[in-house]
């Protein structure tokens, strides 16, 4: 078995074998529950999709016209926020915690 695909999280990895197994090229996933033995931290490349030595050429293939048709992520710009400074969050957590008070002792 060779690698032909690494991927980052396991989805990504289930969805390449989906593709190759349209094409009736078989394989598996392996390393699939490893990301989440190593805990909080993403840990990277450690799912692969492997195929069979007489498909990998195919399998390759395949995965690479498949990536060259993906579009290329961009970055959204943010709308831009008016600052808020501390002075307002405390007045308002002191207005706030004043009426409270008031409430509880009347």
């Amino acid at each position: 078995m060779k690698s032909v695909f690494e991927a980052s999280t396991a989805l990504d990895a289930h969805m390449i074998l989906n593709l190759l197994t349209q094409e009736d090229i078989h394989g598996q996933i392996e390393g699939e529950y490893l990301p989440g033995g190593v805990g909080d931290l993403q840990a990277i490349n450690v799912v692969r999709v492997v195929v069979t030595a007489g498909d990998y050429a195919a399998a390759k293939t395949i995965i690479d016209d498949w990536e060259a048709i993906q579009p290329e992520p961009t970055l959204a710009e943010k709308p831009a926020l008016r600052p808020s400074t501390g002075a307002e969050k405390f007045f308002i957590g002191f207005v706030v915690g004043v009426a409270i008070t008031y409430w509880i002792y009347h």
